[in-house]
């Protein structure tokens, strides 16, 4: 139980540090626009408020006006508060507006970023994890994640602010009316915010299940739609066999996925049975109330729809809780990747590589066996290059004399023995020097659709 706790604990803390470090992103690719951000949501928070208490106005406005002698002064006064209104409900729409601008500049000023960050790591990781199908599942749930969900993350943050904000306000006020009011707000939706929470967990377990076929399909429509393989789909015929197996994998996907949301519909409808009657509930008592005297026709509109914009705060705050929650785990997928650690290590102080070289390449008893390979590709190997030499190496395929290049360029490091240039053990050398010294055109080189120059 003690142990329970312990990891429960420990989950927590690492999904906070989570949270921290999405913000961290955000703040990193949008400081001027966060800080914008900010600011908006303290002013859109605010502002529901006046609308309603116009409104309480102007129905007390008109119900005076009806007993009223001089019908003309009184619908001036009425007149005015509906100007008032008006410019109220203008300056609203002006702040999402402009909220709106600001939240897509930092939306893609974020999405940037990330990629960059995206790219680097990419870029950074050692060639073994391209060697790996665990990687790039790792990849692909990470790119899916990664331009959007600090974003959405930080829109989610807003959201549970704004929304918050907005709610204190309503709340202040239904406790002007009856504390039991406020509470049943409060009640209502939880049981919504319950089965959000659950299916996202659920949702986020089953993605992480089906990354390897989701990349499968990915693969399959990159062959039937992409030219690299256009030539022998058609000389073949394997075009209805490429397609019918794409049909079946996203056949899976989608009656798994819609019966996740199916389940996650009913128990929705459920949870929002019982907010409807909370809400018609409060509506009757306070039109009670009303009718007993106690509020004027202008309070009991101003509260009732204090009720509903209450709820709706209400909704949007934990909503957005419930999408952190969401988004959090998500994120860990990104993390997931960003967190893969270098095996091809850089040297804590770097030697000068040597130029030009003095005495040549020696492998001193040099063994390799790839981390998902059964067997050692070289066993022992012992071999001396002198500057100005030429020398050719001739095997059968998978003798091991690419790899043998490999690790001469530091893409991978031996798993038994030392190559050194001129004595000094190439792990000693900062990769990116090492590899300056070095021309390798592989078999299966890279040929980028760009011009014949940038090429070359």
């Amino acid at each position: 139980m003690m142990k329970e706790q312990a990891e429960s604990i420990k989950l927590k803390i690492r999904r906070a540090l989570q949270l921290g470090r999405a913000l961290r992103f955000v703040w990193q690719s949008a400081q001027g626009w966060t800080i914008a951000n900010g600011v908006l949501l303290a002013v859109q928070g605010v502002l529901p408020l006046l609308p309603l208490y116009l409104m309480k106005l102007i129905v007390d406005a008109v119900t005076a006006g009806l007993a009223a002698p001089d019908k003309g002064v009184a619908f001036r006064q009425v007149l005015f508060l509906v100007v008032l209104m008006a410019a109220v409900t203008l300056f609203s729409a002006l702040t999402r507006s402009i909220a709106g601008l600001v939240g897509e500049a930092q939306s893609l000023a974020v999405t940037d970023h990330m990629n960059n960050v995206l790219h680097a790591k990419s870029v950074d990781v050692d060639l073994e994890y391209y060697e790996s199908a665990q990687y790039y599942d790792t990849l692909h749930r990470a790119q899916r994640e990664a331009p959007y969900q600090p974003t959405h993350l930080v829109n989610g943050l807003v959201q549970i602010g704004q929304n918050g904000i907005s709610l204190l306000a309503m709340a202040g006020l239904l406790f002007l009316f009856h504390w039991i009011v406020a509470v049943i707000l409060f009640v209502a939706v939880l049981p919504g915010v319950a089965v959000r929470l659950g299916y996202a967990g659920t949702m986020y377990r089953w993605q992480r299940k089906q990354t390897s076929t989701e990349r499968q399909a990915g693969y399959l429509n990159w062959m039937l739609t992409g030219g690299s393989h256009a030539k022998e789909i058609r000389l073949y015929d394997l075009g209805p066999l490429l397609m019918r197996r794409f049909r079946d994998l996203r056949r899976k996907l989608r009656g798994e996925r819609l019966g996740i949301t199916a389940r996650r519909s009913v128990a929705e409808l459920a949870a929002q049975t019982g907010a409807t009657a909370a809400i018609y509930g409060s509506l009757a008592f306070i039109a009670y109330q009303t009718m007993q005297g106690m509020n004027t026709l202008g309070d009991m509109v101003m509260y009732f729809m204090a009720f509903q914009r209450g709820q709706g705060f209400l909704q949007g705050m934990l909503g957005g809780l419930t999408g952190l929650y969401e988004d959090n785990l998500f994120l860990s997928n990104l993390y997931e990747f960003l967190d893969l650690k270098r095996k091809v290590v850089e040297p804590a102080h770097a030697s000068p590589v040597p130029r030009p070289m003095q005495t040549g390449i020696v492998l001193n008893h040099v063994s390799f066996q790839y981390p998902t390979g059964a067997r050692k590709v070289l066993a022992d190997v012992s071999l001396a290059i002198r500057p100005g030499e030429v020398l050719a190496l001739v095997g059968e395929n998978g003798s091991g004399k690419t790899t043998l290049v490999k690790l001469l360029s530091r893409l991978y490091d031996p798993t038994g023995g030392t190559i050194t240039l001129d004595g000094v053990d190439l792990r000693r050398f900062e990769t990116a020097a090492l590899r300056r010294e070095f021309s390798v055109l592989f078999q299966d080189y890279a040929q980028y659709h760009l011009t014949a120059r940038e090429n070359i």
